[in-house]
């Protein structure tokens, strides 16, 4: 038996993938993917579904992955995988200038083409004049469940309004729809806490404040912090709510946050982008 000196070794792997612009996906075609993948040569197969997912990524793919538990033994795995964490994983510190440069120049693609998620920078700034306590005391915000004027676009922190100013700051920790009484889904969440956790939580806050009264969208805040932000421009708020984009401030948290809006006017903070 001869023993090499050196040995240069690449095992076989094939992956497919599927990309989308929203975070929908046909089992139609993914089940075809997995047809086709089957047929290829020996090796680790993968099926990825890349999209500009910003919620659990794999919700809605219970079929898929059950196939490939189940009628191919395994032998191919399925991934769901939002670009966000995609470019993440590709941007090792390791790397060499080449490629390092090259990761950059891809995150910036993705970031001008909107498939990246942009809720990081946003503030959504609500009028709270009716019903301060709620977010005062109980450190909540409730509307109804409908679309129209109650719809709100996902934003990582929220601004209560009140008086021409924004008079407190916090951490959107989650948004729940509460459609009954033991009927809650979870929009989104920026915390630590499971699902169940916070659509009990919801529920629980609904029937404190406003019981019985469905559906309701509630927005579950973090702490709470004090900033003095005016509205400069005549008369109050138009809308119930005012989008503001605080990417360039750098935040590092709703405390971080609530100190930089403190003592400016809306003029100086307001960025000509909209969602």
């Amino acid at each position: 038996m001869s023993v090499p000196d050196g040995l240069i070794l690449q095992t076989a792997f094939t992956i497919y993938i599927e990309t989308k612009n929203w975070d929908w996906f046909h089992d139609e075609q993914l089940e075809n993917h997995l047809t086709a993948l089957d047929k290829e040569s020996s090796g680790l197969k993968v099926l990825l579904a890349l999209a500009k997912f910003e919620s659990d990524a794999h919700a809605g793919f219970t079929r898929i992955s059950e196939l490939c538990t189940t009628e191919y033994k395994g032998s191919i795995i399925f991934e769901a995988v939002s670009f966000e964490d995609f470019v993440k994983a590709l941007d090792n510190p390791h790397l060499p200038k080449n490629l390092a440069d090259a990761v950059v120049e891809f995150r910036a693609y993705l970031d001008e083409q909107n498939l990246l998620p942009s809720w990081e920078r946003w503030l959504d700034v609500v009028n709270c004049a009716g019903m301060p306590d709620d977010v005062l005391l109980d450190k909540v915000y409730m509307c109804p469940a409908t679309a129209g004027a109650y719809t709100h676009y996902r934003c990582k922190y929220f601004g209560m309004y009140r008086n021409k100013r924004i008079e407190q700051i916090a951490l959107i920790e989650a948004v729940v729809d509460v459609e009954a009484a033991g009927s809650a889904t979870v929009k989104w969440q920026h915390g630590q806490r499971t699902n169940e956790e916070l659509k009990r939580l919801a529920e629980k806050k609904v029937q404190k404040l406003r019981p019985n009264d469905f559906p309701k969208r509630v927005f579950l805040l973090g702490p709470l912090y004090k900033t003095d932000c005016t509205k400069d421009s005549p008369g109050g708020m138009y809308n119930s709510k005012q989008y503001f984009d605080i990417g360039r401030f750098k935040v590092e948290g709703a405390e971080h946050l609530a100190r930089v809006l403190s003592g400016k006017t809306w003029s100086e903070i307001r960025n000509p982008s909209a969602i």
